[in-house]
């Protein structure tokens, strides 16, 4: 993607990723899609969906209003030649000639905006292009759509549940819940809270959809709607974080020193990201781990700066242990590190987790 126009393939990143994305970014501009059922275009401003003059089909609003009968062809036909003859906008003539009123005119062209849009949720391929320059004026939007509300409705109305499952994990995956800041603001329903509960009691996917109330294809909607809204998240592999094992040869006490540069990265992090929270947060994701810790090392704390501290051990005996016990300490600090990982994930999203993996991978190279 370049910075002025990101392109891409819908089949790579779906339409609700796509528009989370940029909800989370608070990014402007123009969202085009191009795919086999035609093209759809929306603005997006400060990351939530505005309904603009050019970004909804006035020649559908028109159709739709007569068809529902809220205007006759004579009055509608009339209304048209004067937003012509005066070049506005067909919803401000309807207004100006009293054909609606000005709420009920607002409100059917959200309908009509939502009902020309939300079929791209099903949409299994296609082209995306993002304008970040593309801007309207104020007076030009008619409406904003938050995208939270909007990616729910799109999901909920889905009907093409290959698409639906072409978007999850396989079902040998866990998944796990998210608690990110948004979280409180996600108005599920109670079938999809009932998918998040059981969720949090059975993160495999196969027993999830064997054993929830709403039977296997509701279930899978639910769980997709969790992942696009980043309420929930597939546990990132402890591969994925470099371990200490790893890290340049000197020595355990240099590789104590290396490990404790990455504890200190993630603590910063977190700092910037939710201030004095920040330890709360690490100090829990270490109380996790130290009850599988050997006891000589449940005496781990943290320091105020995110280090690791090793009571009463002396780091420089770290060099004596036996092969085993140092083969033991690395798993040991690889499983912190991923703890922590975790921790950033559950608490600030799936983005921050993939920027602090790539930040601890600088900090080992400059190790």
């Amino acid at each position: 993607m370049t910075e002025d126009l990101w392109r891409g393939r819908l089949a790579e990143t779906p339409l609700p990723l796509l528009l989370f994305h940029f909800w989370e970014r608070r990014k402007s501009g123009a969202l085009h899609l191009r795919g086999e059922a035609g093209e759809r275009d929306f603005l997006i401003s400060h990351g939530e969906q505005a309904l603009a003059e050019g970004f909804f089909s006035e020649d559908l609003f028109r159709k739709r209003l007569m068809a529902s009968r809220v205007l006759g062809v004579l009055q509608m036909e009339e209304c048209a030649n004067f937003a012509r003859e005066y070049n506005i906008s067909l919803p401000r003539a309807l207004i100006e000639r009293g054909a609606l009123g000005s709420d009920r005119a607002f409100e059917l062209v959200v309908d009509s905006w939502l009902e020309e849009g939300l079929p791209a949720f099903d949409w299994p391929d296609g082209d995306f292009a993002f304008e970040p320059e593309a801007e309207v004026r104020a007076a030009g939007i008619f409406a904003v759509v938050p995208t939270l509300e909007f990616i729910l409705r799109g999901i909920r109305r889905m009907k093409n549940f290959n698409q639906i499952e072409a978007c999850l994990p396989p079902e040998t995956e866990t998944v796990q819940v998210l608690s990110p800041g948004h979280a409180g603001h996600v108005p599920l329903t109670p079938s999809e809270r009932h998918v998040l509960r059981l969720l949090r009691e059975s993160p495999r996917l196969q027993t999830l959809y064997a054993e929830s109330q709403v039977g296997r294809r509701e279930a899978q909607r639910a769980v997709w709607m969790l992942l696009a809204l980043g309420l929930a998240g597939v546990p990132r592999s402890p591969g994925k974080v470099k371990p200490p094992s790893e890290l340049p040869s000197g020595g355990l006490d240099r590789t104590w020193s290396d490990f404790n540069d990455k504890c200190s990265y993630l603590f910063r992090y977190m700092s910037k990201e939710i201030g004095p929270v920040a330890m709360a947060v690490l100090e829990k994701a270490l109380d996790e781990v130290r009850p599988r810790l050997a006891p000589p090392l449940q005496s781990l704390e943290l320091r105020s700066d995110g280090r690791v501290e090793l009571k009463p051990f002396p780091v420089a005996a770290l060099n004596a242990l036996q092969p085993d016990s140092k083969r033991t300490l690395l798993d040991i600090l690889s499983e912190i590190l991923v703890a922590e990982v975790l921790a950033v994930k559950k608490t600030l999203g799936n983005d921050h987790e993939a920027a602090v993996v790539k930040g601890l991978e600088r900090v080992g190279e400059s190790s």
